[in-house]
C-alpha cells in the first residue's frame, strides 16, 4: 500500500490530504488542524511519516487490525487514524466492490439535527480514532442507556463527509460545528 499526502488550502487554513493505493484503487481523507487546539499540520505530517513504514508493508485486507497496530506503534494521534481509517474504507470498498454503507449494519434511520444537547454525550469523531472505534464507542454507550450525540463538522473531502453521515445514523442526533 502506497501512503501519499499533501497540504491544500481550504477555506482560511492548511489542511493535509492523505491517499492510500493498492493496485489501481485509491481511498482519500483530510485531516483539518484546529488552531484553538494549537494544533498545525506539522504535526499530522511528522505522524503520517511515521505511520508510513507499517502501512507500506500493509495490504487492505487488513483493514481490522491495522489501526491498532499504528496506535501501539505512535499513539496519542486520533485525528490522524481517523482519516487514516476514513481513507482505508474507501480503498477497501472499491478493491472488493462492496458498498460502504453495506459494509456496515446500520439502522434506517435520519437523526435530527439539534441544540446542544446538556447531560448526554457529544462525540467528536476525530478525537475517538480510527471510524470502527467511533462506531464501537458509540454503540456501547447506548447498550449503557446514554444518550449519544455527534458533532458534526464540514470536511472538504466528501469521502469523510459520507464516512460522518453513516456514522450519524448510530446516534441519537447531531450538532453541526464550525472548526475552530
Amino acid at each position: 500500500m502506497i501512503l501519499t499526502y499533501h497540504l491544500e488550502k481550504w477555506k482560511d487554513r492548511e489542511i493535509v490530504k492523505v491517499e492510500l493505493m493498492e493496485d489501481e484503487f485509491k481511498g482519500s481523507s483530510t485531516i483539518v488542524p484546529e488552531r484553538s487546539l494549537g494544533e498545525h499540520y506539522k504535526i499530522f505530517v511528522a505522524v503520517l511519516e511515521e505511520y508510513e513504514g507499517i502501512l507500506k508493508e500493509a495490504k487492505s485486507s487488513q483493514i481490522f487490525g491495522l489501526f491498532e497496530r499504528l496506535e501501539a506503534h505512535f499513539p496519542e494521534h486520533p485525528k490522524v487514524l481517523f482519516s487514516l481509517s476514513c481513507a482505508m474504507l474507501e480503498l477497501f470498498s472499491s478493491r472488493y466492490g462492496i458498498k460502504l454503507e453495506e459494509m456496515f449494519d446500520l439502522p434506517d434511520f435520519e437523526p435530527e439535527e439539534l441544540d446542544f444537547p446538556s447531560g448526554d454525550f457529544l462525540i467528536f469523531p476525530e478525537m475517538i480514532g480510527h471510524v470502527l472505534r467511533v462506531m464501537g464507542f458509540m454503540s456501547a454507550m447506548r447498550s449503557f442507556g446514554e444518550r449519544v450525540y455527534l458533532v458534526v463538522r464540514e470536511y472538504p473531502d466528501s469521502n469523510t463527509n459520507f464516512i460522518v453521515d453513516l456514522l450519524k445514523k448510530l446516534s441519537d442526533g447531531f450538532i453541526e460545528e464550525e472548526w475552530r
